[in-house]
């Protein structure tokens, strides 16, 4: 199977007189009528994300029963118990409730699962010790919506039970007190696409709400959690979203939580640039590390001490393991790389299992396959009995529904439309890989197996300016569903071209388009050197920044692919 190659496409322009309306350059209103915006008031909302434009918590199926109940654990000091999932968006979740509700005056802990003891979602043995200890509410974050059995045993132990997922429901939803879930039927909250630390942030909006006192408690303090898990998590930056970590990463920036400042330093960030990037790329995969490698325990405790020493101490250690899991993603990948490459190019869903395939990073490293061969792809570490998989899909294929029509081969699953998590007995492995394949030559076609570049507009050097990038950074921030513009520049001239990187992994650009010349950076694209022979004409698809050197700011292009000038 080979590499592959997006097909560009120039997304159609708006009418030239609904963008002289706009308060904006005409290439930055196309951008914002590629994002949806359609008048020049929504422009303004779009570029600036008010607090007072999220939904009413109590357009929420289930928030009315669920601030009831968690009134009247406080206001009786029930133990209160917190279940996350061991991801950045569960770990934020948890840190966040945990935090709030402690404020608010409850008496509550945390409970986070094992990846690999425990799995994913709520499990048995762990309600039996949790009502053991004298728990009686047991709050879930970022999982439990598909534990209809696990609920109805805490129940039947004692423990009323409040569920908050943002995963898919199952028609059966589990018998708690109240589940907040915006994709249930009946729920009228106007915003789908919260991640579950978002949904945990709209608890706590619906309890201050509700009359709860919160005893100084600022959404400020909460923000940045939201931030962290929303963005780790890859959940959609529009809408709501697109607010809560705009105000988050703000939030960030100036935060004093000592847990978070100490993450930043043994990265190397700077507060003050902190970005959706910094999160997608450097916080998040840190945070993650514990849950994979170790115990996701150990990301919360960081961010929830008040300790400088112990965040430092805790910071080195997450810090460490994510040096350790990025040499065991160079492994794996190169593994299911070389086995990925010997399949045939027509096979529309790569599924591998392998016992050298480790669970705590087999999501990683399908996504990564999923990015070079855009093909939906499942990898499971094979045990003896057991094995454990995640899944990473296209938009085309959604495959947590394909894992469900293969149900009774699973021990238990559960996720969204591109990402999901299963486990099966080992002698099922291969039927649930006929299966899936099946199931994705019946979806999916050669159209659809091939993935789209979109370019925003088309656009001279010229045009790339000052003023289009200071608009540009306020469209920020960037993720899925509100991607960095991407502009087409035709027939611009190779003047320099060179690699640059430890190992020459970067291609370095001078270019001219005969009135302007400027310098481009494509990452990852330095094994296409030699297409870049000075005197060559390229067209372009590249983003706009600015690079520092020597004290001094400078555009550069940011290239996301090229091909020769047509």
């Amino acid at each position: 199977m080979r590499p592959a190659v997006p097909e560009w496409r120039l997304l159609a322009p708006a009418p030239a007189e609904v963008l002289q309306r706009f308060p904006v350059p005409p290439l930055a209103a196309q951008v914002l009528w590629n994002r949806g915006v359609r008048e020049p008031e929504e422009a303004d909302a779009f570029l600036s994300p008010d607090e007072r434009r999220l939904g009413d918590p109590f357009l929420m199926r289930g928030m009315h029963e669920a601030t009831q109940r968690i009134a009247r654990a406080l206001a009786l000091r029930e133990p209160v118990v917190v279940f996350g999932d061991f991801d950045a968006d569960g770990v934020t979740g948890v840190t966040l409730l945990v935090q709030a509700l402690r404020r608010m005056g409850g008496k509550v802990e945390a409970y986070i699962p094992h990846r690999i003891e425990e799995g994913y979602g709520l499990n048995f043995e762990a309600v039996e010790r949790l009502a053991a200890t004298g728990t009686k509410l047991l709050i879930t974050v970022d999982c439990g919506i598909s534990n209809a059995r696990e609920v109805a045993h805490a129940h039947a132990l004692g423990m009323d039970v409040l569920v908050t997922d943002h995963h898919d429901p199952p028609a059966k939803l589990p018998p708690a007190v109240a589940v907040l879930n915006p994709w249930q039927r009946g729920c009228d909250y106007p915003f789908k696409g919260l991640a579950g630390v978002g949904i945990a942030f709209t608890l706590v909006r619906g309890l201050v709400r509700a009359g709860v006192a919160r005893n100084g408690l600022r959404a400020r303090e909460l923000l940045d959690l939201v931030a962290l898990g929303t963005v780790a998590d890859i959940s959609p930056l529009v809408g709501e979203n697109r607010t809560l970590v705009a105000l988050g990463l703000e939030a960030m920036r100036q935060t004093q939580r000592p847990g978070l400042r100490a993450l930043m330093a043994v990265s190397g960030v700077r507060p003050e640039r902190v970005s959706s990037g910094t999160i997608s790329f450097v916080l998040g995969p840190r945070l993650n590390a514990a849950g994979r490698l170790q115990h996701a325990i150990l990301a919360y405790r960081l961010l929830l001490t008040e300790s400088p020493e112990e965040a430092s101490s805790l910071a080195a250690e997450l810090d460490a393991l994510n040096r350790e899991r990025q040499e065991m993603m160079v492994r794996v990948l190169a593994r299911a790389r070389e086995q990925v490459l010997a399949l045939p190019d027509d096979l529309p869903l790569i599924f591998l299992a392998d016992q050298e395939f480790h669970a705590a990073i087999v999501g990683l490293v399908a996504a990564k396959i999923v990015e070079e061969f855009y093909r939906p792809t499942c990898i499971a570490e094979v045990g003896e009995q057991s094995s454990r998989g995640s899944a990473r899909s296209i938009p085309a294929f959604h495959i947590t529904e394909a894992l469900r029509q293969c149900a009774d081969l699973l021990e238990r699953f559960g996720g969204h439309r591109v990402a999901a998590g299963f486990t099966l007995p080992s002698e099922q492995l291969e039927t649930l890989r006929l299966r899936l394949q099946a199931l994705a030559s019946q979806q999916l076609d050669s159209a659809a197996l091939r993935p789209v570049l979109e370019l925003d507009a088309e656009a001279s050097l010229g045009e790339l300016n000052w003023e289009l990038l200071r608009i540009v950074e306020r469209m920020a921030p960037f993720g899925v569903q509100n991607p960095h513009p991407v502009f087409l520049c035709p027939r611009v001239k190779v003047v320099r071209a060179r690699q640059v990187g430890a190992a020459g992994e970067h291609l370095r650009l001078t270019l001219s388009d005969g009135r302007l010349a400027c310098d481009a950076i494509g990452f990852r694209l330095g094994h296409r050197l030699e297409e870049c022979v000075p005197g060559t004409y390229l067209d372009l698809a590249c983003t706009l920044g600015a690079s520092s050197w020597a004290g001094e700011e400078r555009l550069e292009l940011q290239l996301r692919d090229f091909r020769p000038a047509r």
